[in-house]
């Protein structure tokens, strides 16, 4: 991620010297709501510089907000709720506002339910191939089958399982990532670092941790980013059989057959072939 001196768009943003917010056009100008003090600011070098956020992962559900955090109502609008039980609306199905609402739960309620989501910086890395990636696209030999998906739950055709969809896959990316970074031989994530404080913490109490492992040490360093790994792994096949069963759903309450998906899929390759990529 990197700073930006002001805003560069509208959307959610850290202020340095401000905390979080939200960036929007007011009557023409750029200007920053700071959802701790409620202020409104439009000199905004005076208090950067920023980070870009956005949503992150599902992390509760409520009839109506109650908890001080980011929230989407069941038509995707996003609020933010203050530490001081302030609540705005700072985005509905295409702008970005601050616009503040009373708060009361009868009339929050009509839009919910609400779920609550973590606030995560916007990663500004390439995280797809380059126009100019010399990388070869390769055509797989494998052709997975899906084993069957039995469909349960809240099975109406409407927007909610429609974003359900997007919640999981949203959580199954991140499940990826923690994956990706526990095979990284770098070990960006820590998880050898966190090996040495459990050890550093039990050498302070007396535990002859080097005495007990002696040459070892490094060997069971090895195991403990395994188990980690491991764990991570079951964590994004958790994640992914959530995906596989959310769509499932959607498929049973939009009232869509077995032969249409299985049409759509041979579509689905011919349009790639058609692009050179089979």
């Amino acid at each position: 991620m990197s700073d930006h001196r002001t805003p560069d768009a509208p959307g959610m943003w850290k202020a340095a010297h401000g905390g979080y917010g939200v960036m929007f056009d007011d009557d023409g100008e750029p200007a920053m709501l700071l959802f701790g003090p409620g202020a409104k600011v439009r000199a905004l070098d005076s208090i950067g510089p920023y980070t870009r956020l956005h949503p992150g992962i599902p992390v509760g559900s409520a009839p109506v907000p109650n908890l001080p955090g980011l929230w989407m109502d069941k038509d995707g609008s996003l609020y933010f709720l203050s530490d001081g039980r302030r609540v705005w609306r700072i985005r509905d199905n295409h702008d970005w506002m601050a616009e503040e609402l009373g708060n009361d739960p009868w009339e929050l309620s009509k839009h919910g339910p609400y779920t609550r989501y973590s606030i995560q910086a916007v990663e500004e890395v390439p995280w797809k191939p380059e126009a100019g990636d010399s990388a070869p696209i390769h055509e797989g030999t494998r052709t997975v089958h899906l084993p069957d998906v039995r469909s349960f739950g809240r099975l109406e055709r409407d927007k909610w399982l429609a974003v359900k969809n997007l919640e999981e896959s949203a959580e199954l990316v991140e499940a990826c990532k923690q994956y990706l970074k526990a095979c990284d031989p770098t070990d960006p994530s820590g998880i050898g670092d966190q090996f040495d404080d459990h050890a550093n913490c039990l050498a302070c109490y007396g535990v002859n941790v080097d005495g007990e492992l002696g040459d070892d040490r490094d060997k069971a360093k090895a195991g403990w980013i395994g188990h980690v790994r491991d764990q991570r792994r079951q964590a994004m096949l958790d994640e992914l059989a959530d995906v596989l069963q959310t769509v499932g759903n959607l498929i049973t309450a939009f009232g869509i057959t077995d032969e249409e998906v299985g049409r759509a899929m041979d579509d689905c390759l011919e349009r790639n072939r058609r692009k050179g990529r089979l």
